[in-house]
């Protein structure tokens, strides 16, 4: 049962009733059980490792940022949810996915760094899970930034691959160019610049809508507002790092 887990005592149960309520029928009756048992897929510290390199870049170079990383279940293109994602420790399972989105939430602790525990996840299969990067900024605003920030913040990025991988590899890696700016439901965002106001994007859906920019291409001087606060602003990483999750041997 422990390794079959919940569908395997769903099935025994099913099988025992039936078999009582028909002791007399002569044919053996036969039932397959399909479950996916939890597999090791890595190790804590090399998952933690990432956000702690991360959070250890100098503070100018990351004030304001911060570092996300999503899941999803491929070939299923399932939510990350779906794979059970989680880290068993020796107190218990640790589940390692938001229920609300895809994000991939790891606990940063001492204590779990010095034991190390598996992560282990629900994979059929050939199945993987996929993860992508995002670096998102915190405005000072919520509703608004100008286009000095938004150049900033291209900075910061480029200097946190500098000191991430060094001077050399990082002047062969192409910088930071881009914003993408998730405007809520129902609202506008305009670049305002000199009494001229520029309509950028009229989201009148249901759902939040990306708009990518670069900010060299607008004067220094020019405000980016929205009139709702946006749902999230982010640095597009140069060459959109990803990595895989799988079983391993």
């Amino acid at each position: 049962m422990r390794k079959h887990g919940f569908f395997w005592l769903l099935a025994t149960c099913c099988l025992t009733a039936f078999q009582q309520a028909h002791a007399e029928t002569p044919e053996p009756e036969d039932i397959e059980v399909h479950a996916t048992r939890p597999v090791t897929v890595q190790t804590y510290q090399a998952v933690a490792r990432v956000f702690r390199r991360f959070n250890a870049l100098p503070e100018q170079d990351r004030a304001n940022l911060s570092l996300h990383v999503l899941g999803r279940l491929q070939p299923q293109d399932a939510p990350l949810k779906a794979s059970g994602l989680h880290l068993q420790t020796k107190n218990g399972a640790i589940p390692l996915f938001n229920a609300d989105n895809d994000e991939l939430t790891v606990p940063l602790t001492e204590a779990l760094w010095a034991e190390n525990p598996p992560l282990m996840a629900n994979l059929p299969a050939e199945s993987f899970i996929g993860f992508t990067f995002q670096i998102a900024v915190s405005p000072p605003q919520p509703d608004q930034f100008t286009d000095a920030q938004a150049r900033h913040w291209l900075r910061q990025l480029n200097n946190c691959m500098e000191d991430i991988v060094g001077v050399i590899v990082a002047f062969m890696l192409p910088d930071a160019h881009r914003l993408i700016v998730s405007v809520a439901p129902h609202s506008r965002l305009e670049a305002v610049n000199t009494d001229q106001t520029q309509l950028l994007l009229d989201n009148q859906s249901d759902a939040p809508q990306n708009f990518v920019f670069r900010p060299q291409d607008y004067a220094r001087s020019t405000l980016f507002r929205s009139t709702r606060a946006f749902k999230k602003i982010l640095v597009k990483i140069p060459l959109d790092p990803h990595a895989k999750m799988k079983r391993k041997s």
